[in-house]
């Protein structure tokens, strides 16, 4: 008995030694990031869908790096990795090591709200818009005009995936809101949505991958996003671009991954955000053929009869009414479609 009690008793105090030092390591890790030298560099990871590539890692990161280093003399990296929106929020809610995400709308901002990876009272910064518009090769052969058109006979249609991709869900939200606030008509405005998807058949996980086909030869027409379009006009890729008189416009939110960010690194990462709002920023994110949050301004084509997710009810009700209960529920089951992987962007884990 007495060997047995000495036995408990030397795993009590070593289950204690051991509480004491892991409680004592993180106490050190945590002085340690609390302590860090002010010069040190910083790094910071920039998850943002995937149209936003080149605007971003080829001039506003490289900009902001150099205006920080300027102003604080440290050594700032940033590394960005891009894919579809709904991709990437799913990916930070799995634990990818995101400081700040960019996504194509704020319901995104919601999904890392549910995965506890930003705080309920964040609020998402919206850093610009772009239209939802019509691809289409030179000439309009087919004289497209309006959503409505999409729906006709013999049309070859190319889709970004709402599963997966943010333009994807705009598109949705363009072809039935074009309708129906044309009519207040809710009928017209889901046979309208039907009769379009019955000429989709090619889906890409994101708008880029979208793009990339369509610039292969792919499909008579893509509903996708302005800016893309307009980006892909200046690499030569030959095609014209329809504004429907009432489309949607997309507005882009960027907010803090707030699990991810160390004390460290919270400086920049406010930083950064601050500049993609702020004069600088935005004049290279109209450069980059993103219009302002405001949707006016900045030398675009003018629009006629734009409108918001508000419009529909809000990014939530309509995602759930219009993508979850009429597209997934009723449109997808029927149609048969082929899909194609998209190739990770350089840098994506």
């Amino acid at each position: 008995m007495a060997k047995w009690l000495r036995s408990v008793r030397w795993r009590t105090q070593t289950g204690w030694v051991l509480g004491i030092a892991l409680l004592a390591l993180s106490i050190l890790y945590a002085l340690r990031a609390y302590l860090a030298p002010s010069g040190a560099p910083v790094r910071l990871v920039v998850y943002a869908f995937s149209t936003q590539e080149e605007g971003l890692t080829q001039h506003l990161f490289p900009a902001f790096e150099r205006a920080w280093e300027a102003e604080t003399g440290r050594d700032l990296t940033i590394e960005g990795v891009f894919g579809a929106s709904g991709t990437l929020a799913g990916q930070i809610n799995l634990g990818a090591p995101a400081d700040i995400a960019v996504f194509s709308n704020a319901e995104h901002v919601n999904w890392l709200k549910l995965g506890k990876r930003v705080r309920r009272d964040s609020e998402p910064v919206i850093i610009g818009c772009t239209p939802l518009i019509i691809a289409v090769r030179p000439g309009n052969p087919l004289g497209m005009a309006s959503y409505a058109d999409l729906a006709q006979l013999g049309l070859s249609l190319l889709h970004a995936d709402p599963r997966s991709s943010g333009a994807g869900e705009w598109g949705v939200l363009a072809e039935y809101g074009s309708a129906f606030l044309s009519s207040g008509d809710r009928s017209a405005a889901q046979r309208q949505l039907k009769a379009i998807w019955q000429n989709v058949w090619l889906l890409a996980p994101s708008a880029r991958a979208a793009m990339t086909l369509f610039e292969l030869g792919a499909g008579d027409a893509l509903v996708t996003y302005e800016q893309d379009a307009l980006r892909a006009q200046e690499r030569g890729v030959d095609l014209e671009i329809v504004i429907p008189a009432r489309t949607v416009v997309a507005q882009h939110a960027a907010v803090v991954v707030d699990d991810n960010v160390t004390r460290a690194e919270r400086p920049a990462v406010e930083a950064l955000v601050a500049y993609l709002i702020g004069d600088a920023g935005q004049e290279i994110l109209i450069e980059s053929r993103m219009r302002p949050p405001d949707c006016r301004g900045g030398g675009f084509a003018p629009l006629v009869q734009p409108f918001t997710a508000d419009d529909l009810g809000g990014w939530s009700a309509a995602r759930l009414q219009l993508v979850e209960g009429l597209w997934q529920s009723e449109i997808e089951p029927s149609l048969h479609l082929e899909t194609y992987p998209e190739t990770p962007s350089a840098g994506e884990p």
